[in-house]
């Protein structure tokens, strides 16, 4: 049912203003970088266009392109391999989501926590904005695990369903709008917890006496906020919307038939 011949392509670094956060956030890593520094959510506000993003922040949006397209990025961006995953098979990209964004999830947070744990009972006195960190982060950990056992036991299986020849029986949870709008709300909440901890920790910038532990801390803590909101936006604006049209058209097809 869906067109599995659109072949893995070389980036092209043609930036526009008028392209989605998400769009440019999923073409490669230093761009996704270039808007996470500015603040601008390419995940759970991913549907907006830079030029909309920049005004709203009060950013100057030929600046933002100039960063975008600036050489260290522009170099990063043409040696790597696209996957446009508008034209790829649904049950590819679950499994991307799973085996790469899921894994890498679950990782970062049991690396984290514990290394959190201990900065915090060393630092905390000197730098009371840990347990600000550690609150929204162990919030942020206590969501994501439910989240994505969901994802992978209820919703992802449906929509491979979906893909298959067959087409996907009539789900318990009527719709995958039902699944998709929960799972886009619990999004929005860890969107909002890693706003909070880029908050609390100056964008994960260390302090002037973060000890290598401390230092160990942000620099994990950024990893993990910038493949999470990469993971977010690619569910929100591309699986999420494909999986609603895929179901939308195999109803048709069977009022149409029937």
């Amino acid at each position: 049912m869906e067109n599995l011949t659109r072949p893995h392509q070389l980036h092209k670094d043609h930036l526009t203003e008028d392209m989605t956060l998400a769009k440019i956030a999923l073409r490669a890593d230093p761009y996704a970088a270039v808007l996470g520094r500015h603040d601008l959510d390419f995940c759970c506000h991913g549907g907006r266009t830079l030029a909309q993003a920049c005004a709203e922040t009060g950013l100057e949006v030929q600046l933002v392109l100039a960063e975008l397209r600036g050489e260290a990025a522009a170099r990063a961006a043409a040696i790597a391999i696209e996957i446009d995953w508008n034209h790829r098979p649904l049950p590819e990209l679950v499994d991307f989501i799973v085996d790469t964004h899921h894994a890498f999830t679950r990782a970062a947070i049991a690396r984290i926590t514990p290394l959190l744990t201990k900065v915090t009972g060393k630092h905390a006195r000197r730098h009371p904005e840990l347990l600000r960190i550690a609150e929204s982060f162990g919030e942020l950990a206590a969501d994501m695990g439910p989240h994505m056992v969901r994802e992978e036991r209820v919703l992802f299986p449906y929509i491979r369903a979906l893909a298959s020849p067959a087409g996907a029986p009539s789900p318990t949870f009527v719709t995958v709008r039902n699944p998709v709008g929960m799972m886009m709300q619990e999004h929005d909440r860890a969107g909002e917890l890693l706003a909070e901890i880029s908050a609390a920790t100056g964008d994960c910038a260390p302090p002037a006496d973060a000890c290598a532990s401390f230092r160990a801390l942000y620099a994990a803590l950024a990893e993990l906020r910038l493949d999470l909101m990469k993971h977010v936006a690619l569910e929100n604006t591309i699986l999420f919307p494909r999986a609603v049209a895929l179901e939308d058209q195999q109803h048709a097809l069977a009022a149409h038939s029937a």
